[in-house]
This record gives C-alpha cells, sequence and structure tokens, in this order.
C-alpha cells in the first residue's frame, strides 16, 4: 500500500519536473551525505500516518498518508544570505506542488491535498524547502 503511493508518486513528479531534477526516495538517499547528494533534486519521503476513522470490529479502517517533498539545490551565489538557493527552490516547489495538489494515487480513496509541512532549511549553500501532501487511503483485513 505504501510502496504503491510512494512509486506513483515519484513516477509524477518524474513527468512534471524539469529534466535533470532527481527524485529521490528513502532508500535512494541511504548512506547520502550532504555533499554527495545529487542536486537539484525532489526527496520523498513517507512521515507518518494518522487514524481518520476505523469500524468497530477493527477489520477496517481509513488513514491519512503524509508523503513529504523535500526540495533540495545547491547554489553558491550568495552563500551569506542564500538567496540564490531559496530563488532556486522556490521555481521549483511552484511546479512540484500543483504536480501534486489534487492528484489521484491509484492505491488512495481521495486526491493528494496539500498540508502544512515542517520549517525550511539552509546550509552554506543547499536549500531544503519541504512540501508536505496528505492523502486518504483505506485498509481492510485480509480474512
Amino acid at each position: 500500500m505504501f510502496d504503491n503511493i510512494e512509486s506513483e508518486l515519484k513516477t509524477r513528479l518524474q513527468a512534471k519536473l524539469p529534466a535533470g531534477t532527481h527524485v529521490l526516495t528513502t532508500t535512494d538517499l541511504a548512506g547520502a551525505t550532504e555533499a554527495s547528494q545529487p542536486t537539484p533534486a525532489v526527496h520523498l519521503v513517507y512521515q507518518n500516518y494518522r487514524v481518520i476513522e476505523s469500524r468497530p470490529d477493527g477489520r477496517a479502517a481509513r488513514i491519512q498518508q503524509t508523503w513529504l517533498t523535500v526540495i533540495a539545490v545547491r547554489n553558491v551565489r550568495n552563500t551569506r544570505s542564500g538567496a540564490a538557493a531559496r530563488s532556486e527552490a522556490t521555481e521549483l516547489a511552484s511546479l512540484l506542488a500543483p504536480a501534486l495538489m489534487g492528484f489521484k494515487p491509484t492505491g488512495a480513496a481521495k486526491p493528494l491535498t496539500l498540508v502544512t509541512a515542517p520549517q525550511a532549511s539552509y546550509s552554506t549553500g543547499h536549500q531544503y524547502l519541504p512540501l508536505a501532501f496528505a492523502v486518504e487511503t483505506t485498509l481492510t483485513a485480509k480474512a
């Protein structure tokens, strides 16, 4: 269930973002350091879930998954202020947000919605800009 949604989100982003933008999952990022990560990139990370509703018999539930996309760019112009890196990340965000807003993965009950994300961060030329998306799915126990 989680893998299918991750796969569809990755495929969607690869199709909608400019050529040369890496879309990386947690598996792709394992062992990566800031210096070794490819940029520009979007890190696609499953963040968490919450139960929306659970049947009284416990055999079915509606859950909301949160998927975090973190735009990672590196731009060493204006390293002190980070303005160039921020600008580059914002430009990529203007393409990423509409690519996922309203998109309905096959295994989802409803389309993705934009939700509150963690704070952006900057580290010596590297700008990280997170956008978070929620999607509702249904879980059913097998007989």
